[in-house]
C-alpha cells in the first residue's frame, strides 16, 4: 500500500510541473499587461509590418483570443502601409490553425492534470496516507525526477537539433506550412527572434520560480515534520544549492543567414567590416548601374564639387539604346555636383561618361583610375572596364568586392547626402528647358514605396539583361550600420535586401572596442612595440570610435584576439600594431593600438578599415530557419561595468526566486492573521450581542428559539399558496 502512496504522491508532483509549466506560458502571454506594446517598440515590430500600434495590437489581441479558442477564424480585417486589408493570409491562418492546436491541446492537458491531481488525492485520503508526510517528499523527489527527465530529453534532442525539429512538427503540425516565408508573411516580422527568445526566458523565470517556490515549500515542510532537523536542514541547502549549479556556456553558435533568391549576396556591418552574411561572396558577376558607386567616390575625392562639365559627342551617345539617361545633349554643360546627382539619383549614363572624360580625359583612363581605386581598396575578383556599367564581357565584380567599394564610398559625406536625397533639380538644358526634376531609383528610401524600409540611407540600383537585377543599399538603426549587396537577381532583389538587412538588425549588435578590451595597454616589458623607443611608450591605448559586431547573445570575452605589428595600407600616424578578433572562425572587428600623447583625432574613414572576410560564412538555409524573430535595432549604452547576460540571468533568477519566496511567506502570515482577527471579530460580535440581548431583557436561549421560530415559518408567495416540488430560499 506505501508503494501505490508513493506512486500516487509522484503523480501529483509531475502533474502539478506540468500544470506550472502551461500556467507560465499563459501568464506570459496572456497576463502580461503591454507585454506586446512594449516588445514591438522594442524590436521595431510596426517598421517592418509598416502599421499603427492600435492596428497592430488589435490583430494581437484577436490571434491569442483564436489561440485560446475563444473566436473561431482569423479573418482579421486592419490596415497595413496604409491599406485596408486581411492581416493573415492563407498560408499563416494554416499555419495558425496547427498553432492552435498546440494552445487547446495545452490546455486540455493541464486540465486532465487537475484531474489527476484531484483523483489521486482522494485514493491517498481513502487509503488513510499520512499527506502531511508524503506530499513534501513526493513533491520533492518529483521534481527532481521530472528535471532530470527534461534534461535528458534535452540533451536528445539537443544531439541533433534539425532532426528533431522536423519530427516534432510532423507529430503535432497537419501541414508542411510551419516554416513561414520572411519575404511574404508579415506574421513573422510581429514574433521576431529576439520577441521569442525574450518570451521563452520570461516563461522560463516564472517556470523555474513558481517550480522552486514549491519545491522549497516542501523542503520546509519536511524540515519541520523531520525529527532529525540538523540533517534535514543539511540536504535543504544540498538541494537547493543543486538547483543553481551551471552548466559551463559555449559561445553562441553563429546565427543561421536567410534564404536569397539572388545567385550572390553579402551583408556586412559597414562599421566594424566584418561579414555578417554572404553567398558566392567571391562569385564573378555583371554589376550593371551600381558600378556608378566607385565612379562617384573616385569623382568626388579627385574633382572640386563646382567645377563645370561639358558633355562630349562621345559621353552623350556611346551608350546602349534605351538605357538610362536624363535627357542631356552634346554641349551641355553642368557643374560636377549636377552630374553626381543626375548620375546616381537618375542612373544616367551619359553623366557617367561626362564625369569620367572630366577626370581622366577619356572612358579608358578612367577605367585604369578604377581598376587602380579598387585595388586600393582591397578587391581581388574585379575589373572595371567602363564608369556606368553598360554591358561588357571584361566589366565583371563579386559581391565581397562591392562590399569593399560601398563601405568606403558610405563614410563619404558628400556621398551618403547625394544618394540619400529623395529628388534633385537639375538645371535648364538643351532638352530640358526648363530644368529636370528627378527622384531616386532605390525605392527602398521612399515612404510611399512598398518597398520602404525604415532606416535605409540610401544605395544604387542596377539592370542589364546579362547582370540581372543589383542593387546596393545602407541602412542604420541605432549605432548599427548595415550595407548589403545583390548580384544578379531575378526580380527579389528588394525582399533579398530586406530579408538580409532584418536578419543583421535582429541577431547582431556593436560594441566599442575600447569600452572592454584592456589587453594591449598594459605592455610595459616590451622595450620597443613595432620599432619604436620605449620613450614612446608613456601613454598606450585603443584607438576608440572602432567597433566589432557579435551575436546578441554573445560577449566580448567569447572573441579571441590577436596582435600584428606589419601595419595595412591607411594606419594612423601614431598606430604602433594592428589587432584583429576572432569569433567562432568569423572575423568580427579590428582597431590599432596607438603609442604617444592622445589627441584630437578624425574619425577614421571606413575605406581606411580593411573588409573582415571569414573563412567560414554562413551559408543558405531553407526560408525561416533563420527567423524568427526583429532584432533591437536601438543602440544600447555600454555600461562602464560589464556584467555578462548570464550571469544576470542566474542573477534575476535568484531575486525572483526570493521574492516568491518572500511573497509567499508574506502571504501566508497574512492569511494567518486575517483567521486570527476574523476570530477576534467574531467573538467579539457575539459578546456585544450578549450584551444586547441583557439590556432588552431575552435571554440567550429564548432569542435562539425565536430564530427557531422564524426559520420554521414558510415563505409565502402568490397570495400564501406555496407550489408542491419547488423549494424557496429563505431570506
Amino acid at each position: 500500500m506505501k508503494l501505490i502512496q508513493t506512486i500516487l504522491g509522484l503523480l501529483c508532483a509531475f502533474a502539478l510541473m506540468v500544470i506550472l509549466l502551461i500556467t507560465s506560458v499563459e501568464a506570459v502571454t496572456y497576463w502580461t499587461p503591454g507585454y506586446y506594446e512594449k516588445e514591438y517598440r522594442k524590436y521595431n515590430v510596426l517598421e517592418n509590418v509598416r502599421m499603427e500600434m492600435d492596428d497592430l495590437l488589435d490583430v494581437t489581441s484577436e490571434m491569442m483570443a483564436y489561440l485560446r479558442g475563444q473566436r473561431e477564424d482569423l479573418h482579421v480585417p486592419t490596415v497595413v502601409n496604409g491599406q485596408p486589408r486581411e492581416f493573415f493570409s492563407q498560408r499563416e491562418i494554416a499555419h495558425m490553425e496547427d498553432v492552435r492546436g498546440l494552445f487547446l491541446g495545452a490546455i486540455a492537458i493541464r486540465q486532465g492534470c487537475l484531474i489527476l491531481i484531484m483523483a489521486s488525492l482522494a485514493i491517498l485520503l481513502y487509503t488513510r496516507a499520512d499527506l502531511k508526510r508524503l506530499l513534501p517528499r513526493t513533491l520533492c523527489a518529483g521534481t527532481l525526477l521530472f528535471f532530470a527527465l527534461l534534461a535528458v530529453l534535452a540533451a536528445v534532442i539537443a544531439s541533433d537539433f534539425s532532426r528533431y525539429f522536423i519530427v516534432f512538427h510532423h507529430i503535432f503540425f497537419d501541414n508542411d506550412l510551419w516554416m513561414l516565408d520572411p519575404r511574404t508573411d508579415l506574421l513573422i516580422n510581429i514574433v521576431p527572434e529576439p520577441f521569442f527568445m525574450d518570451t521563452a526566458a520570461r516563461i522560463a523565470i516564472t517556470y523555474g520560480a513558481s517550480v522552486l517556490a514549491v519545491f522549497l515549500a516542501s523542503l520546509v515542510c519536511i524540515f519541520r515534520t523531520s525529527k532529525k532537523r540538523l540533517l534535514s536542514l543539511f540536504l535543504c541547502l544540498s538541494l537547493s544549492a543543486g538547483l543553481f549549479v551551471q552548466p559551463a556556456y559555449a559561445a553562441p553558435a553563429w546565427p543561421n543567414g536567410p534564404s536569397i533568391m539572388a545567385e550572390g549576396g553579402i551583408l556586412i556591418d559597414g562599421n566594424s567590416g566584418a561579414i555578417l552574411y554572404g553567398k558566392n561572396i567571391h562569385e564573378q558577376y555583371f554589376p550593371a548601374s551600381i558600378t556608378k558607386i566607385l565612379t562617384a567616390l573616385i569623382i568626388i575625392e579627385n574633382c572640386s564639387l563646382d567645377e563645370v562639365v561639358t558633355f562630349s559627342h562621345n559621353a552623350v551617345y556611346n551608350v546602349e539604346v534605351n538605357s538610362s539617361n536624363a535627357n542631356l545633349e552634346e554641349g551641355d554643360r553642368l557643374t560636377v555636383l549636377d552630374c553626381l546627382y543626375a548620375m546616381m539619383l537618375k542612373s544616367a549614363n551619359e553623366a557617367a561618361n561626362a564625369l569620367a572624360e572630366h577626370a581622366a580625359s577619356s572612358t579608358e583612363a578612367f577605367s585604369a583610375m578604377m581598376n587602380a581605386k579598387a585595388f586600393s581598396l582591397g578587391c581581388t575578383d574585379s575589373h572595371f572596364s567602363n564608369p556606368s556599367g553598360l554591358n561588357n564581357p571584361d566589366h565583371y565584380t563579386s559581391a565581397h568586392d562591392m562590399a569593399l567599394i560601398a563601405q568606403a564610398a558610405f563614410q563619404n559625406e558628400t556621398f551618403a547626402q547625394i544618394v540619400s536625397t529623395l529628388y534633385y533639380d537639375l538645371p535648364p538644358t538643351k532638352r530640358n528647358r526648363e530644368g529636370l526634376r528627378i527622384y531616386p531609383g532605390h525605392q527602398m528610401i521612399k515612404k510611399n514605396s512598398p518597398n520602404y524600409y525604415a532606416g535605409a540611407v540610401g544605395g544604387k540600383t542596377g539592370y542589364t539583361t546579362l547582370a540581372g537585377n543589383t542593387l546596393v543599399t545602407c541602412a542604420q538603426r541605432g549605432g548599427m550600420r548595415l550595407i548589403t549587396v545583390v548580384l544578379n537577381g531575378h526580380q527579389t532583389h528588394y525582399s533579398d535586401t530586406r530579408a538580409m538587412l532584418n536578419f543583421g538588425f535582429r541577431n547582431f549588435r556593436p560594441l566599442d572596442i575600447a569600452d572592454y578590451d584592456s589587453t594591449y595597454t598594459s605592455i610595459e616589458n616590451d622595450l620597443t612595440v613595432a620599432g619604436l623607443p620605449t620613450t614612446d611608450l608613456s601613454i598606450l591605448r585603443i584607438q576608440e570610435d572602432r567597433q566589432i559586431t557579435l551575436p546578441n547573445n554573445a560577449e566580448f570575452s567569447d572573441t579571441t584576439s590577436s596582435i600584428s605589428y606589419e601595419l595595412p595600407p591607411g594606419a594612423p600616424e601614431h598606430a604602433a600594431a594592428w589587432i584583429s578578433y576572432d569569433y567562432g572562425g568569423h572575423l568580427v572587428g579590428s582597431t590599432y593600438l596607438l603609442v604617444g600623447q592622445k589627441e584630437p583625432e578624425a574619425a577614421l574613414s571606413l575605406a581606411e578599415v580593411p573588409l573582415m572576410e571569414s573563412p567560414d560564412l554562413p551559408s543558405e538555409e531553407p526560408a525561416g530557419s533563420g527567423v524568427p524573430a526583429e532584432a533591437n535595432a536601438e543602440e544600447s549604452p555600454i555600461p562602464a561595468f560589464h556584467i555578462p547576460p548570464r550571469i544576470l540571468a542566474v542573477f534575476w533568477i535568484l531575486l525572483a526566486t526570493a521574492a516568491v519566496a518572500v511573497a509567499g511567506y508574506a502571504f501566508l502570515y497574512w492569511f494567518q492573521n486575517q483567521r486570527k482577527r476574523e476570530s477576534a471579530n467574531q467573538r467579539l460580535r457575539y459578546q456585544r450581542r450578549q450584551q444586547r440581548l441583557q439590556d432588552i431583557g431575552v435571554s440567550n436561549d429564548e432569542f435562539q428559539h425565536l430564530l427557531e421560530q422564524k426559520r420554521a415559518k414558510p415563505t409565502l408567495l402568490g397570495g400564501g399558496r406555496r407550489r408542491p416540488g419547488k423549494r424557496y430560499k429563505r431570506y
